[in-house]
C-alpha cells in the first residue's frame, strides 16, 4: 500500500527538478515578446534583421519549448529573439492570404484574397487612425490560442480598442498581445473586416455534456442518500452516520460547483467570482477526504477498544476543518506568489479551477488526495485485523453493538476500495495526458466515475447501513409489526431466540458504538 506515495513522491520530485532546470534557463525576456528569427538576415555581428528590426545578440537565445496558451510544450530548439521589445506586435491567426474559418475551426482559402493592410489603432488621447499594420507592428502567426471566442451576432463583439504597445480591449478588460490573434471575418452580407480573436478557455461539446449529466444525477443520488441517512435518528447519531453526512454534504457542494463550472463560461464571470468559486469547490471536496480518513481512523480506534470522548471528537473535526481551510489559503498563496507556472494551480487565471495543462493539480489536488486515501486505506487494514485480535468474551458481551459497527465497517471499506479504484484512475490519466502534452480539460468518464461511486454509496453507505434497513422495516413494511422479529431479521439473528431475555447480550433497541 505504499507504492503508490513511493511513486507520487517521484513523479513530484521529478516535476520539481524539471522545473526548476526550466527556470534556471536565462532568457532575455518573456516567450510572449520573442518571434522565431530563424528565417531572419544574419548579420556580420551576430545580430538578424527581422522585419526591419535589427535584433542584437543580448536579445537572443535558443528556446527548446513553445507557448500555447500560456502553458509551456515542447519543441524543436529554435533561435528566438526579444523582437516585441524594440518594435510592438500583434498576432494575426492565421499565415498570410488565409482567413479562420469560424465553422470548421482552422485557416482557409477564400473565394477571394483578402489583404488585410490597415487597422484602427486608438492612441493614448483616445483619437483613433487608420495606420498601415505593418509601419506599426510586427506581425506574428505563431502565437494566440487554440481556441477562439467568435460571436459575430453581437454588437459588442465588433467593438474593440487596439492600443499603441499592441494590448487589446474588449468587454472591459485588456489582452495582451498572446492573448488575441487577428483575422478577417464577414461582418454583414460580403462585408469583411479585420477583427481580434479572444483566447477562450472554455470547453463545449459532447465530452462536458456526458460529465454534467452523470455528475448531477450523482449528486441527486448523493442528496437522496443525504436525506435519509438524516431523517433516521440513530442512523444520524451515531459516529458513523455523522461522518457519513458531513462527507456527503461536502462532496454534494464540491461537485455541483464542479458543475457549474464546467457549465459557466469563466469570460462570463467576474475575475473575483470565478476564482473564489473553484476555490471553495476545492474546499469542500478536499474537506469531503479529511472526514472519510477520520471515519477509517474511528473504526480502527473502535476494534482496538480505544474510548474516545466527545469533547475530544469535536476538537479533532474542527481541527481537520481549520487544516483544510488552512491548505485552501496555502493554494491561494501558491497561485500569487512567483513560483513557476507549472507550480501553480492555476486557478482564476485561464480556468475556474485547476489547470490539468501544468504541474500543479498533482501537487495541490491528487497529492492531498492520494495521501488521504492511503492513509484510509491503511486504517481500515489495521481494523480489519483488529476484529480478530478481540478477546471472545468482549465479542459476546458487545453482541448486537458489534455486530452493526463490523457490517458498517465492511460497508465502508468497500467503498473505500472503489474511491481508491476511481482517484488512483484519475491520477494516472491526468500523468498520462501531461506527458503526451494531449490534455482534456474535462474529461467524460470522470463524471461516469462519479456516478458509479454514487450508486456505491446507495448501495453500501445507505443499503448495508443497519440503523436505515431497521428504521425502513419498521415505519414502510407495514407487515412486520413484531419489533423483535424485524430486528432479528435486520441483524440477521435466530429469530427464535429471545432479544427481551435479561441473559441475553442482544438489547431489541438499535445502539451505537
Amino acid at each position: 500500500m505504499v507504492s503508490p506515495l513511493i511513486i507520487l513522491l517521484v513523479i513530484w520530485l521529478s516535476v520539481g527538478v524539471k522545473s526548476l532546470e526550466i527556470a534556471s534557463i536565462n532568457h532575455p525576456c518573456a516567450y510572449a515578446h520573442t518571434v522565431n528569427i530563424t528565417d531572419g538576415l544574419r548579420m556580420k555581428d551576430g545580430s538578424y534583421s527581422y522585419a526591419g528590426v535589427v535584433v542584437p545578440p543580448h536579445l537572443m537565445a535558443e528556446y527548446s519549448f513553445k507557448v500555447i496558451d500560456g502553458v509551456e510544450y515542447r519543441a524543436k530548439k529554435h533561435l528566438r529573439g526579444c523582437v516585441c521589445l524594440l518594435k510592438p506586435c500583434i498576432s494575426f491567426c492565421c499565415p498570410e492570404n488565409l482567413v479562420f474559418d469560424a465553422k470548421h475551426w482552422n485557416c482557409t482559402m477564400p473565394h477571394q484574397v483578402r489583404e488585410s493592410t490597415h487597422v484602427e489603432l486608438t492612441y493614448a488621447n483616445r483619437t483613433v487612425d487608420q495606420v498601415r499594420i505593418r509601419d506599426r507592428f510586427v506581425v506574428r502567426t505563431e502565437l494566440g490560442c487554440r481556441n477562439k471566442f467568435v460571436d459575430k451576432k453581437h454588437d459588442n463583439f465588433w467593438q474593440w480598442d487596439l492600443f499603441e504597445n499592441g494590448t487589446l480591449r474588449r468587454d472591459d478588460r485588456l489582452w495582451s498581445t498572446d492573448e488575441y490573434c487577428f483575422s478577417p471575418l464577414e461582418h454583414k452580407p460580403e462585408q469583411w473586416e479585420l477583427t481580434p480573436l479572444n483566447c477562450e478557455r472554455f470547453q463545449t461539446g459532447y465530452r462536458v455534456w456526458i460529465y454534467a449529466i452523470c455528475s448531477i444525477i450523482a449528486i441527486i443520488i448523493n442528496i437522496f442518500i443525504l436525506s435519509l441517512l438524516g431523517s433516521v435518528r440513530d442512523a444520524r447519531k451515531s459516529h458513523y452516520g455523522q461522518l457519513i453526512i458531513y462527507y456527503l454534504l461536502s462532496m454534494i457542494v464540491g461537485y455541483s460547483l464542479l458543475v457549474y463550472l464546467a457549465l459557466k463560461n469563466p469570460m462570463k464571470l467576474s475575475h473575483v467570482a470565478c476564482r473564489n468559486i473553484g476555490f471553495l469547490a476545492y474546499f469542500c471536496i478536499m474537506l469531503s477526504f479529511v472526514f472519510l480518513a477520520i471515519c477509517s481512523l474511528d473504526f480502527l480506534l473502535k476494534f482496538k477498544q480505544k474510548a474516545v470522548r466527545s469533547s475530544v471528537r469535536r476538537l479533532s473535526l474542527a481541527l481537520a476543518v481549520l487544516a483544510v481551510i488552512g491548505l485552501r489559503f496555502l493554494v491561494s498563496l501558491a497561485q500569487d506568489s512567483k513560483l513557476p507556472k507549472h507550480f501553480k494551480p492555476g486557478m482564476g487565471e485561464d480556468y475556474c479551477w485547476f489547470d490539468v495543462r501544468t504541474w500543479g493539480i498533482l501537487i495541490y489536488y491528487y497529492g492531498p488526495i492520494a495521501l488521504l486515501l492511503i492513509f484510509s486505506i491503511v486504517c481500515c487494514l489495521k481494523a480489519y485485523f483488529s476484529i480478530y485480535e478481540l478477546p471472545s468474551d468482549t465479542q459476546y458481551i458487545l453482541g448486537t453493538q458489534l455486530k452493526i459497527v463490523k457490517t458498517h465497517f465492511y460497508a465502508f471499506s468497500a467503498y473505500i476500495v472503489g474511491v481508491f479504484a476511481v482517484w488512483i484512475r484519475e491520477i494516472v490519466v491526468y500523468i498520462m495526458a501531461r506527458v503526451r502534452e494531449h490534455f482534456f480539460i474535462i474529461d467524460f468518464w470522470s463524471g461516469v466515475c462519479i456516478l458509479g461511486l454514487a450508486i456505491a454509496g446507495f448501495i453500501l453507505l445507505l443499503g448495508k447501513n443497519l440503523h436505515v434497513k431497521s428504521w425502513w422495516a419498521i415505519n414502510v413494511e407495514s407487515s412486520q409489526t413484531d419489533l423483535s422479529v424485524i430486528n432479528a431479521r435486520v441483524y440477521k439473528f435466530d429469530e427464535k431466540g429471545d432479544l427481551q431475555s435479561s441473559d441475553s447480550p442482544y438489547k431489541p433497541t438499535v445502539t451505537s458504538l
